[in-house]
């Protein structure tokens, strides 16, 4: 393990996990650096905190580095990875890394297709305000982790995974929490097979990695049987089948959520959240699982769930005057169903337009016809091109194929679907489509992210 005040480069700085670590390796006392191809959000925030940022790949961006870090995006033929391994200077992993950070923390990490950020800053939450003072590490952002994470002097660690890579597989857990196992990441290249069977198989190896034991969200069939079978300490949360802790009596007021809680089907207290959705309810019943096994009380609990406000890109309302324009991170069908699930509590009555952004050739591949239903909540839908994130095409994968489902399967009529090819053109059909009252909800991880401030911007130029 590296010793504080050595410097440390990382490769591909711009990724989200990426930023995260820079940050906590600073906050740590690390000499930090890094590099990218292009550009990132939060580049010149970083630099003002003492983080020596290249917007290229060279060889001479190492400078008595004692370690180098690559993300998974990195090639194996990148040159500051080949300069790296020339001057043998050592080479980890983002996550590898990480966990070497995290080795004197109790480790208490989140995995799941679904609902990982939300959950692990709640958490998060949760333990700050309870004066724990933990380390955060987590794949978004919002006010309170600008840069999605944060060095504790607790002794707990909060951390999300990333199964995509199977890299959640070399987390030494003190207690893991499994939100949900979703069709996701399954490419015929990846580490799967493309196999649901082979990711489910991963998922079991991770809860039996923990070490005090494991929580699971027992509405999903999976885990509630990988619950039964298990040896381990088990702690389970649901509202439709049983368990240990349970939501009941939900209703929703706007943006807020309420529901009765119960523990071993004794009433505890209501649950009252300032964000919307059934899942962010799951969400808030596998952090109050967390609290129980660290100590908080169900009252302090619940207090400090009220005051959690959310993060970045999840059901973000950015603009709300006479037409609203909310930023979502949603990607999977999956998602998108529950972020119009989400808008159309929020916003009883009034008109959805959907820009999606596909993501990954891979997902489309294998989830193309899943889409349709996904969408069919929306009244308008606007498909941009697919963003690759760093996937090389894969033949007859576009948008165009979702669209085509759509159609086969009349989830939504002709012509209430729009195939567009850039942002100039979304924009001005958008212009000639909107009505006062709509809601334009923009969804993907991607490009993507940059359309919601543009477009709001270009309707405040317009006076709509």
């Amino acid at each position: 393990m590296t010793t504080k005040k050595e410097k440390i480069h990382l490769i591909g700085i711009g990724g989200s996990g990426m930023t995260s670590l820079a940050n906590l390796l600073l906050e740590k006392g690390y000499s930090v650096s890094g590099s990218d191809k292009n550009d990132f959000a939060v580049r010149k925030s970083l630099e003002k905190k003492g983080i020596k940022i290249y917007l290229n790949h060279q060889a001479n961006n190492l400078k008595n580095q004692k370690a180098v870090i690559y993300s998974s995006a990195i090639p194996k033929d990148n040159i500051e990875l080949l300069q790296a391994k020339k001057e043998n200077i050592p080479v980890f992993n983002r996550f590898d890394y990480l966990i070497k950070l995290l080795a004197e923390k109790k480790i208490i990490s989140i995995a799941g297709t679904h609902g990982k950020s939300t959950t692990t800053a709640m958490i998060a939450h949760l333990l700050e305000k309870s004066g724990l003072e933990p380390t955060v590490y987590l794949g978004a952002k919002n006010k309170t982790y600008p840069f999605g994470s944060s060095w504790g002097k607790g002794e707990y660690a909060v951390i999300e995974t990333d199964e995509h890579d199977k890299s959640f597989l070399k987390t030494p857990s003190f207690l893991s929490l499994i939100n949900n196992v979703d069709n996701d990441h399954l490419s015929i290249k990846g580490p799967y097979q493309g196999k649901i069977s082979l990711l489910k198989q991963a998922f079991q190896k991770f809860s039996e990695k923990s070490y005090f034991g494991f929580i699971v969200n027992n509405d999903d069939n999976f885990l509630r049987n990988l619950g039964k079978k298990s040896k381990k300490n088990i702690l389970s949360f649901g509202i439709n089948k049983k368990a240990d802790l349970v939501a009941r009596n939900i209703y929703y007021q706007g943006k807020n959520t309420f529901a009765d809680i119960f523990f071993q089907n004794k009433f505890e207290d209501k649950l009252n959240l300032s964000i919307p959705g059934k899942e962010n309810i799951y969400n808030a019943l596998g952090t109050i699982c967390v609290s129980q096994v660290i100590g908080i009380l169900f009252k302090d609990c619940l207090k400090h769930l009220k005051s959690f406000s959310g993060i970045k890109r999840r059901f973000s309302v950015l603009y709300n005057k006479n037409i609203a324009v909310i930023d979502d991170y949603a990607h999977h069908p999956t998602e998108i169903k529950s972020v119009l699930g989400m808008t159309h509590q929020v916003f009883p009555k009034r008109r959805i337009i959907l820009i999606l952004e596909p993501h990954r050739y891979s997902r489309i591949s294998f989830l193309y016809k899943e889409y349709a239903p996904a969408v069919k909540n929306c009244d308008i839908l606007f498909l941009l091109p697919i963003d690759p994130s760093n996937e090389k095409p894969i033949k007859g994968v576009e948008s165009k194929k979702i669209f085509q489902e759509i159609l086969k399967s009349k989830s939504l009529n002709k012509s209430k679907v729009h195939l567009i090819e850039n942002q100039s053109e979304l924009f001005q059909k958008l212009i000639k489509l909107l009505k006062k009252g709509d809601i334009v909800l923009f969804a993907g991880p991607g490009k993507i992210s940059n359309l919601p401030s543009k477009f709001i911007n270009f309707v405040k130029r317009k006076k709509i």
